[in-house]
């Protein structure tokens, strides 16, 4: 174990430290020790003489936006950025032992964080609020002087550190509060494989585009830019520095970038390149101490091993027919989902519910209840209202319900009413911060949930947004594929990009995974065609949308078939052994996994066929223009991208180089022809 000296901006106990110990403590099972600083100045000032080994800054937060004097900083220091972690501004009520709220005559705190808990205060109106600088210097105040009477807005590391009772939690009336927080040092980190994160700062010319068209060669590259912030140039009015955050998968991607970035560039510095930090994780940062005693006798043992287990990515989680009633008139390794994409009325729900159940085919009843839609005015739910049809509709099919949820009060109005199982849409898949408060909310339950995969192609999104229900305590769990927007032409509304899916089933062998034909399609003469290919690949089932009078439905109508049609078009599949349903004792496992690979092997020669389409328009483009077919440079760019892509696979980079050394001889055969 290391000894950390980090700086940071407060005392002991300030949402600085909290940050510092998750980044440079919890992770590692390090000691850290604080310097504290008056200012971000000082701060910087205390990492440049090697007061610090490293420090800790605040640099934007979700409420109050970008801190651009510390943007300013990271121009005027040569420091670098090393790192950066999320933290979760949860303020609590803190005072000396014995106190009650009523007890309470005056709360001193920051500005800000006074502002951030004033519906709190409201229901108060005997406590006198007061402007302080620093919110957990208050508690040191309150505890060094003894103060009764006085209590401080701050988080729960004050609390501990400072012996102080907890006589509220969460103040905050806006519970999507979080900051980050940049790790910056004297010695700036490599680039390579590890990190996947940069900071840079630049200056171009003022001419028309030229921004626009510097910003572009990121694109080009595939570089993902997440943020963009002008920082004024002190000293030369209207000169600005352009700061940009950026993530990659490849860094080969991200050095080329910069290649290519350079001559537009009047300037550039690289702050720093980095490991993405994980965002919203440990939302009530109550255990930031416990994490650096594991010999603390208040915490038992076994939930140090539970713990242990879940950081190390381990989860055990039950087949869906532990939980789910098998369809009678389904096979029952196949799970069957199915309703209409909103309800409507009662009528239709209660009908439509009527007409699943009886042919036979599906375990669970879905309908959406809330339906924001991409552009506003539309139908966008009945919301609770609806809920008590489908409880109705429970009652009277003896249906299991699903609703999508999006919302922490959307969860605590489903569990209410009874509803099974609640699923994460593609919109709040992709948005951490949501899915952490879903989770949260339905922490301490029985209820089952399903997830389905971002709106992008991100398969760590994905299988993050499962980690974080499943930290939660609940392993009721399935996960939803229905396809990806990548902006490609394709007869389908979202492109089913098959390999994601099958590298989601590598991961997460254990994890239920079902296919959502209905928005893959968003055609219903569609749907047979993409439910043969997932059963082919061996998943779970189906989500699929039914509804009594689909031409009419008041949401996506396209994609919706009569529960009469959907058990019609069942029928007509061939089914295969489900994934998972061999034993090791059954003869037929070999022919099962022979199976498996002749899917996979079907899926690979479409995507190699694809692949020598675009390689043919290239060379239609090389011919008109007159180019050369043979381009090294792009050449060695593809096989360097391809061997890290293969490294991080656990493919080795001899095979890697062989196939795609054929591939690209067959390319510059089909371009010269």
């Amino acid at each position: 174990m290391a000894t950390h000296t980090i700086a940071i901006q407060g005392v002991a106990g300030a949402y600085h430290d909290i940050a510092a110990r998750r980044y440079f403590g919890a992770a590692k099972g390090d000691t850290v020790e604080i310097v504290e600083c008056d200012t971000f100045d000082q701060l910087c000032e205390a990492v440049t003489n090697n007061t610090a080994s490293a420090g800790m800054m605040a640099i934007e937060n979700t409420i109050a936006g970008s801190i651009l004097p510390n943007y300013a900083l990271l121009q005027t220091y040569n420091l670098s950025v090393i790192g950066e972690t999320y933290v979760r501004i949860q303020h609590n009520l803190l005072a000396l032992p014995g106190q009650s709220i009523k007890d309470i005559h005056t709360v001193q705190a920051h500005p800000m964080a006074l502002l951030q808990c004033r519906d709190f205060f409201a229901k108060y109106p005997h406590i006198h609020v007061e402007e302080a600088f620093d919110t957990a210097g208050i508690a040191k105040k309150i505890r060094n002087e003894n103060i009764s009477g006085l209590a401080a807005i701050a988080g729960y590391l004050a609390a501990d550190l400072y012996k102080l009772d907890t006589l509220a939690e969460g103040l905050e009336s806006n519970k999507q509060n979080f900051t980050r927080f940049l790790a910056i040092s004297r010695t700036a980190n490599h680039v390579s494989r590890e990190f996947n994160k940069a900071s840079i700062g630049f200056r171009v010319s003022h001419t028309s585009g030229t921004l626009a068209d510097a910003l572009a060669i990121f694109k080009r590259n595939g570089i993902n830019l997440t943020k963009i912030q002008s920082i004024p140039v002190i000293g030369v009015p209207y000169e600005y520095t352009i700061h940009v955050d950026m993530t990659w998968e490849d860094t080969s991607d991200f050095e080329q970038a910069l290649r290519e970035f350079k001559p537009e560039a009047l300037e550039l510095k690289v702050f720093g390149v980095y490991k993405e930090g994980e965002k919203n994780i440990d939302l009530t940062t109550k255990h930031i101490i416990t994490v650096n005693e594991p010999n603390d006798p208040e915490e038992p043992q076994e939930v140090l091993e539970t713990a242990k287990k879940q950081d190390s990515g381990e989860m055990t989680i039950p087949a869906w027919q532990n939980w789910i009633p098998p369809a009678p008139n389904t096979k029952s390794n196949y799970l069957l989902i199915s309703g209409p994409c909103s309800a409507e009325t009662e009528e239709q729900v209660l009908e439509t519910a009527r007409r699943i159940a009886a042919t036979g085919k599906a375990s669970v009843y879905r309908a959406g209840v809330w339906k924001p839609r991409t552009r506003a005015g539309g139908f966008e739910g009945h919301g609770v209202k609806a809920l008590q049809w489908l409880k109705r509709a429970k009652e009277e099919t003896g249906l299991m319900m699903a609703v999508e949820v999006a919302t922490a009060q959307h969860v605590e109005d489903c569990l209410r009413h009874g509803i099974d199982i609640l699923w994460i849409g593609a919109r709040t898949t992709g948005n951490p911060f949501s899915v952490q408060e879903i989770a949260d909310a339905a922490r301490g339950t029985d209820v089952g949930m399903m997830v389905k995969n971002p709106i992008s192609p991100d398969l760590e999104l994905w299988m993050g947004a499962m980690e974080r229900v499943y930290r939660v305590g609940i392993n009721k769990l399935i996960a939803i594929h229905r396809g990806f927007s990548t902006h490609e032409k394709s007869v389908y509304r979202n492109n089913p990009t098959w390999a994601i899916p099958m590298q989601f089933r590598a991961r997460l062998p254990q994890m239920p995974l079902i296919n959502d034909p209905s928005h893959i399609t968003g055609k219903r003469a569609l749907l047979a065609g993409v439910a043969q290919k997932a059963i082919d690949l061996g998943m779970d089932g189906f989500i699929i949308e039914s509804h009594i009078d689909p031409d009419n439905a008041w949401t996506d109508a396209a994609q919706q078939v009569t529960p009469e049609a959907l058990a019609e078009m069942l029928n007509s599949l061939t089914w295969q052994p489900a994934y998972g349903s061999v034993t090791h004792d059954d003869t037929s496992k070999l022919d099962t996994l022979r199976s498996a690979i002749d899917r996979l092997d079907a899926e690979f020669m479409d995507l190699l066929a694809a692949r020598m389409n675009i390689v043919r328009e290239i060379g239609e483009y090389k011919k008109h223009n007159n180019l050369d077919v043979l381009q090294p440079a792009r050449w060695e760019e593809i096989i360097q991208k391809r061997l890290a892509q293969g490294g991080k696979l656990g493919l080795g980079d001899g095979f890697v180089r062989e196939v795609f050394s054929n591939i690209h001889k067959e390319s510059l055969t089909i371009q010269q022809g």
